[in-house]
Parts: C-alpha cells; sequence; structure tokens
C-alpha cells in the first residue's frame, strides 16, 4: 500500500520517532540519536548517562528535526544497537560496546526481548516506508545520519578527522556514482562558523555497518548515504552542544538534502 498521507508521531514501543510526509523520496534517519533507558533496565546498568551520552550521536536527532522525512531513534544505543545484527544488537558484553561494561547485572531475558522487539518494530516501519517511496517515486535515498567522536579517532592515528565522512564501501558505485559525487559536493558547501569543512569518502569510517547493509539489500533502487559528522558542534566528553555550529550543520544538511534529492 502506498503510504500518501502525513505520519507523525512516536512508535507504541517508544524506541523511535518519525515525521513523514512522503512529498519526496527521501529519508533522513539518526539511529545514534537516542538517549533513553527504560526504567526497568537502569537498575542493571554500570555505565552512567554522561558514559552514554559519549557513544550516542547526540544532537543528530536535531540536525534532521524539520526535514519532510525524518525518523529518529529514541532508545539509547545502549539498550540495543540498530547499527548491528539483531544477534550483536544487544551490548551485553563490554566486546559489543568498545570495551566498556554497560551492565553490572545482566538484564532478564523478558527485557531483552522487549529490547528486540523494539529493534524489530524500526526495521518493519522502515522497510515499509521504503516501500512505499519506491512504489510511489521509483527510487529512494537514505540519508543514515551520524556522529563520532574526534578524540577516538585522532587517539588511532588520525590527526585532522574530516567534518564529514561518507561510507561507500556497500554501494553500487557504477549505478550511484553521480549522486555520490553531488553528495560530497553539496557537504563540502556546508558552511560553518570558525570550522573548516573538510570532506573524505571512507576515511574514517567505511559505511560497512547493519543499517546500510541491510536497507540497501532491499531493493537495488534504495542508496544509502551514510553520513559522519565530527563531534565539531559539541563537547564530546561533557556532552554539551554548541547551538550556533549545530544550527549551521543543521541548515546546511537540510539544504544539501532538499538540493541533492531533486538532482537524483
Amino acid at each position: 500500500m502506498i503510504m500518501t498521507k502525513t505520519i507523525s508521531g512516536t512508535n507504541p514501543l517508544g524506541g523511535f520517532a518519525c515525521h513523514l510526509d512522503f512529498s519526496l523520496p527521501f529519508i533522513a534517519v539518526a539511529i545514534h540519536a537516542g538517549h533513553h533507558v527504560r526504567e526497568e533496565l537502569l537498575c542493571f546498568m554500570a555505565i552512567d548517562s554522561d558514559q552514554r551520552k559519549f557513544e550516542e550521536d547526540t544532537g543528530t536527532d536535531l540536525i534532521i528535526k524539520g526535514l519532510g522525512n525524518a525518523v529518529r531513534a529514541l532508545e539509547s544505543r545502549a539498550v540495543y544497537d540498530l547499527n548491528r545484527s539483531r544477534d550483536m544488537a544487544l551490548p551485553l558484553t563490554p566486546e559489543k560496546f568498545w570495551g566498556t561494561r554497560v551492565y553490572k547485572a545482566l538484564p532478564t531475558p523478558e527485557m531483552n526481548q522487549k529490547s528486540l522487539e523494539s529493534y524489530d518494530s524500526f526495521y518493519r516501519f522502515m522497510e515499509a516506508c521504503i516501500d512505499s517511496m519506491l512504489d510511489r517515486f521509483g527510487v529512494c535515498v537514505i540519508y543514515d545520519i551520524h556522529s563520532y567522536n574526534i578524540s577516538r579517532q585522532q587517539s588511532n592515528g588520525i590527526q585532522f578527522p574530516p567534518v564529514f565522512n561518507l561510507g561507500t564501501a556497500l554501494l553500487n558505485k557504477s549505478k550511484w556514482e553521480k549522486a555520490i559525487k553531488l553528495w560530497l559536493k553539496q557537504l563540502g558547501a556546508i558552511s560553518l562558523p570558525g570550522i573548516k569543512t573538510i570532506v573524505a569518502e571512507n576515511h574514517v569510517f567505511s559505511g560497512k555497518a547493519e543499517f546500510c547493509r541491510r536497507i540497501c539489500s532491499l531493493d537495488q533502487r534504495v542508496l544509502v548515504l551514510s553520513t559522519e559528522i565530527s563531534k565539531v558542534y559539541m563537547d564530546e566528553k561533557g556532552g554539551d552542544v554548541y547551538p550556533d555550529i549545530l544550527l549551521a550543520i543543521k541548515n546546511g544538511l537540510e539544504n544539501a538534502i532538499l538540493s541533492h534529492i531533486k538532482q537524483i
């Protein structure tokens, strides 16, 4: 069934929120924007709110807010990670969360099942929306927006990480070459106060994670642009956002998306 009416609100399970008007063939997503942890899980957690924020993509929900088609996660990736396969989505051991112990005691099987139900619900929703876009337009572009910690990349030997990084390792380059080059150009045109806009492809991340893999596999007419933004817009340790830089990124990215989708 083709969706034509606007969908807006929070998923019944509380895992994500959306606003989609289906006026253009794109969806902007922020799958790591969430910070919420269910009350029943909090007493099991070994990490606090600030530690979670460091690994979350704080502010990416605000960056895509206001776009005609946007889906943003509400629950923390410390509960389940939408960018990992279902069997790896729950960070029950340190190796599933960058070596950090998330839980001091493991949640019950029932709690874990509830988390996976939210994981499944998100993907069912995305697949239904994409099917509708394809039926209506014959193409669908997913702007998969993430952020990353500059300090972590510098500790890995990358002295000057790019402001924007596009991961294209899973994409059909022969089919989407024009769209990829155009998106890189659009990102490079974004102006930020006091910051030089550096854009790279497959430099700090190559776009091989589960969301891109799974969504790309739905249909060859789906393009996923896995776009990482360095946390130049916030204090990555303290979690405070710099409003002027965040607003510049938000406005620049919105203009980039609307210009890009009209040229696909």
